[in-house]
């Protein structure tokens, strides 16, 4: 095969960069034609996902996307801000699909006990991080019931009490075994707590003084003494359990 000619070459390197050229216009065209597109679609639907007890209307509204917004034009950092105001909402993000809908996934917090009011209803839950989530229909939750001065409920901001943010990470790190030792817990005026125990074996369930701090070591002795002790020893008259000394655990033994 004869080799080109230098003019042949020239022509060929000419055709070459005329392509590029051409490839580079129309790559640019595409361009600007998608962000016209893209600037100009309109938000055609919202859609929020993994709601259970979060109530999509109040999400909804909380994120206020106007009806002639378009679709890039918003913020997805703004608007998933503004669903995790919603009490259940732990976390959401948000998408913006070329369909012209914007999704909005939800986390929900998950709640670790259950405030009653002072008549002993059902007020509030409350997660590991001291948010307080409202009772909603369908919100069943096997927790240990509080009572007591928690504070009055804020669906924007976490408890910044030490002693209920201990108590709560604690109840959110204990063992199934130990959550179900585990009935009610009560906040006196002074901020000490006691725990009633579930029932033993012969029907008595047991008071047991938690004091103010060091809340995981001492659910994890009251589940030793529990074991070791009270189910070995169902004779004994124990009437109350004290842990609110280090190490220690303290019992009020006798007849009434």
């Amino acid at each position: 095969m004869a080799k080109p000619t230098k003019k042949q070459q020239a022509r060929r390197r000419f055709v070459q960069r005329v392509i590029a050229v051409l490839g580079l216009a129309a790559v640019i065209a595409v361009g600007v034609l998608g962000w016209r597109w893209q600037a100009s679609l309109p938000v055609r639907a919202v859609e929020v996902s993994d709601v259970v007890h979060a109530d999509t209307s109040a999400v909804l509204d909380l994120v206020a996307v106007p009806d002639s917004a378009l679709l890039f034009a918003l913020d997805p950092a703004i608007l998933a801000d503004r669903a995790r105001r919603h009490p259940w909402v732990a976390d959401a993000s948000v998408t913006r699909w070329p369909t012209g809908t914007l999704g909005i996934a939800v986390t929900e917090r998950m709640p670790v006990a259950l405030v009653l009011d002072a008549p002993g209803r059902p007020a509030y839950f409350f997660d590991a991080a001291g948010f307080r989530m409202p009772v909603v229909a369908g919100a069943a939750y096997d927790v240990p019931l509080l009572s007591g001065a928690f504070g009055p409920f804020n669906p924007t901001q976490p408890t910044d009490d030490a002693t209920t943010l201990e108590l709560l990470t604690a109840l959110a790190t204990t063992s199934p075994e130990i959550d179900a030792l585990i009935s009610s817990i009560e906040r006196s005026p002074d901020g000490a707590l006691t725990l009633t125990t579930a029932p033993l074996p012969d029907g008595r369930a047991l008071p047991a003084a938690l004091g103010r701090t060091g809340f995981t070591d001492k659910l994890s002795r009251l589940h030793a003494f529990w074991h070791q002790a009270l189910l070995t020893r169902p004779a004994t008259p124990v009437r109350r359990i004290d842990l609110r000394f280090d190490g220690q655990i303290i019992t009020d033994e006798g007849s009434e």
